[in-house]
């Protein structure tokens, strides 16, 4: 599918003002307004403009609105055009976030696949949400030396319906995923297999919960292709399921993200239980992250 299936995305939400103003041409008969006058004097194209932004600004969405919203009503002229075209600005607003959403739906391709990781344990995840699309792998990586040493893989092609550019687009997830909670639906396949393979206590996928450990963290991965210099999150993964009203620790989990343009976004998860020996000595994953980024996309 690729980039030219997410520009269509894309396209699909700036229809959304030329489809406004049809529905805007249909309830006004002869009193059609001009398309650049329909929502306030050039408000069309700057709304278009707007649009067009989703693909450089940062957190895109989540900034466009307010500021769009607080420039439209910080003058008197700007609070007069909202009296008189609030129905056809309601209106196409309803269409953006409507042409939004469903862009968030066109499939993704599939994630990144090192070979040396072998086939994937599972190559769905039924606890993945409907919205946003996406695809994931998961693989459970053994040592061969010690079977208690054991990391649960998991590598997401995701779409970003609320940014097309890649500027700030792996933050920007991250941060929206964890302010709304969505990370921890997608965790919970994770949490089964490591309930299979730890004895010393139940983990309920139901009960648990992931802290994040400080700010994300820069650091520099070295695959075959080259230098990488990534953002790190590191997050203390707790079973609530128990007597310890703070939860008790039973891993830690690795996130590391690869921006794409057009409305996707590469994600690599690594889950570990708590006495893995990496913990101490390769709390980043180093290896399992260079395997990832070698993947071919």
């Amino acid at each position: 599918m690729g980039l030219g299936v997410s520009i269509a995305g894309f396209f699909l939400i700036f229809l959304s003002v030329p489809l406004s103003y049809a529905i805007h041409r249909w309830r006004n008969g002869e009193d059609t307004e001009p398309f650049e006058q329909f929502l306030g004097s050039k408000t069309s194209f700057l709304t278009l403009a707007g649009i067009a932004a989703l693909w450089i600004i940062p957190y895109g969405v989540f900034v466009l609105v307010p500021i769009i919203l607080i420039l439209s009503i910080s003058s008197p002229a700007g609070r007069i055009d909202w009296k008189e075209y609030r129905n056809e600005r309601l209106i196409a607003a309803f269409f953006v976030f409507l042409m939004l959403g469903l862009s968030g739906l066109i499939p993704c391709d599939e994630p990144r696949s090192p070979d040396e990781w072998g086939e994937p344990f599972a190559r769905e995840n039924p606890y993945a949400p409907a919205w946003p699309a996406s695809e994931q792998f998961t693989w459970i990586l053994v040592d061969d030396l010690d079977a208690s040493n054991f990391e649960v893989v998991q590598s997401l092609r995701i779409r970003t319906p609320h940014q097309f550019g890649t500027f700030s687009q792996v933050e920007s997830s991250i941060a929206i995923s964890s302010f709304f909670g969505l990370e921890n639906e997608r965790m919970r396949q994770a949490i089964d297999i490591v309930d299979e393979r730890v004895s010393f206590i139940r983990i309920d996928s139901d009960e648990f919960k992931l802290e994040q450990r400080g700010d994300a963290q820069e650091h520099t991965f070295r695959p075959s292709s080259g230098d990488v210099k990534m953002n790190v999150w590191i997050y203390d993964c707790l079973a609530t399921s128990g007597t310890n009203s703070d939860g008790t620790k039973i891993g830690e989990v690795v996130i590391a993200g690869v921006p794409v343009w057009g409305g996707v976004l590469d994600l690599v998860v690594i889950v570990r239980p708590v006495f893995h020996d990496g913990l101490s000595s390769d709390p980043f994953a180093e290896t399992l992250v260079s395997n990832w980024l070698d993947a071919e996309v």
